[in-house]
């Protein structure tokens, strides 16, 4: 055989025994969605009351989440844990100037509005000149999943509603109300 002479060897006869096929999956892509609406609660906010999505999501319908990568979206999170989880989660929209990070130390699925998970959240948005407003500790985030809707949280995802009292940007605070997010295909 020609190729042999040369130093080539058949490849298609060992292709069984290359593998192909044993490797682990590739892990899926993030996909994130959000909307809230940032409020100007008084004079002690610097900002316009505005509101800020990406994808289409809502307390009551989660119609398009934006995969990492697509529509000059950034997507990064994670979902760990069994009974209780924590999440971590960023989404970048380049084309809007606006970036959400969420911090959820822990949050069980039966966190309620009444009784909800607390956590942190920092926001930008050409709105507020691209300077972050994060979340005050001292009246932290809270988080919750609506009765009798498809929210919920498990390993890799979660879907839920949330406000934040208090945004706070060196002496100004502001606030974000009536928001939801969704993210799936986080790291677990």
């Amino acid at each position: 055989m020609r190729l042999a002479r040369l130093g080539f060897v058949p490849v298609l006869g060992l292709l069984p025994l290359l593998g192909f096929g044993c490797s682990d999956p590739s892990p899926p892509t993030p996909r994130g969605a959000y909307f809230m609406n940032f409020a100007k609660p008084g004079a002690s906010c610097n900002a316009q009351s505005h509101s800020e999505a990406l994808g289409e999501v809502s307390q009551a319908s989660r119609l398009r989440v934006v995969t990492d990568g697509q529509e000059s979206a950034e997507i990064d999170c994670s979902v760990t844990g069994s009974g209780t989880f924590k999440v971590s989660a960023r989404a970048r929209n380049n084309q809007e100037a606006t970036e959400i990070r969420v911090n959820i130390p822990s949050i069980s699925p039966s966190a309620t509005q009444e009784e909800p998970a607390t956590g942190s959240i920092s926001f930008s948005s050409a709105e507020t000149a691209g300077k972050p407003f994060v979340s005050d500790p001292e009246n932290p985030c809270q988080f919750w999943f609506v009765p009798e809707s498809e929210q919920g949280v498990s390993p890799g995802e979660i879907w839920v509603a949330f406000e934040c009292p208090s945004m706070k940007e060196s002496q100004y605070t502001c606030a974000l109300r009536r928001g939801a997010l969704a993210f799936d295909g986080c790291g677990i």
